[in-house]
């Protein structure tokens, strides 16, 4: 082989080798310790997520609205049920599925509860249950989520983002207990209260906003 010849031979396994190690299979072991080191999320499937429904004792709304442009009012619903889905561990997001009754809506006065409860407002008649029904969460951080639900008030429904957070895991002779803050804003003039924003004008404010407390229970699996 001439002195050239050897050199367009060196010249063209240079340029090939690149080539030739991108396309060298992996051996098994090399993919097994790749797979390894690859972190996996736990997937918890919708049965073996803990049900815990709510007591509605320890369970409650409040909601605050400005009064004639000048202090916030507030009020409370003291009867809320219903149950919250969710694994202890805090590897996926709450799913709430929550009733209020309006009947129960308590604000100290007889005769203003009376008022909340009727066509102006409420309209318990029709309207007997506020609830919401959640579809979709995204982390904030431990044990802290933006939830995404559809709120159902007065007949209409609408989807509005509820901030929530897990405020702990308590234990009792009958089993475990937990509890959750949620809170959210709304216009209730979008479910049809319009009473006092225009007439009579600035009457009550138009934004409202809400506090959810919750505490439940964990259901025992059956076995």
């Amino acid at each position: 082989m001439t002195h050239s010849t050897r050199l367009l031979a060196m010249l063209a396994i240079s340029i090939a080798a690149p080539f030739l190690l991108t396309t060298t299979p992996v051996s098994a072991s090399a993919r097994v310790r790749t797979e390894a080191s690859t972190p996996k999320i736990a997937a918890h499937p919708q049965e073996s997520v803990p049900n815990i429904v709510l007591d509605p004792v320890h369970s409650m709304a409040v909601f605050r609205i400005q009064h004639l442009g000048a202090g916030f009012f507030w009020g409370r619903f003291n009867e809320v049920a219903g149950s919250v889905a969710w694994p202890l561990d805090d590897s996926t997001a709450p799913s709430f599925d929550v009733v209020v009754q309006v009947n129960k809506v308590d604000t100290g006065s007889e005769k203003l509860d009376g008022n909340l409860q009727g066509p102006n407002f409420f309209n318990q008649a029709e309207f007997p249950t506020i609830a919401f029904r959640s579809k979709a969460a995204k982390r904030i951080g431990e044990r802290h989520y933006a939830v995404t639900g559809d709120l159902t008030l007065r007949g209409v429904t609408k989807e509005i983002e509820v901030d929530c957070t897990v405020t702990g895991i308590g234990k009792t002779p009958t089993g475990q207990k937990v509890g959750f803050e949620c809170s959210f804003t709304i216009n209730r003039a979008d479910y049809g209260m319009k009473w006092g924003i225009e007439a009579p004008k600035g009457a009550l404010g138009n934004e409202v906003k809400m506090v959810i407390a919750l505490e439940g229970d964990v259901a025992k699996v059956k076995e």
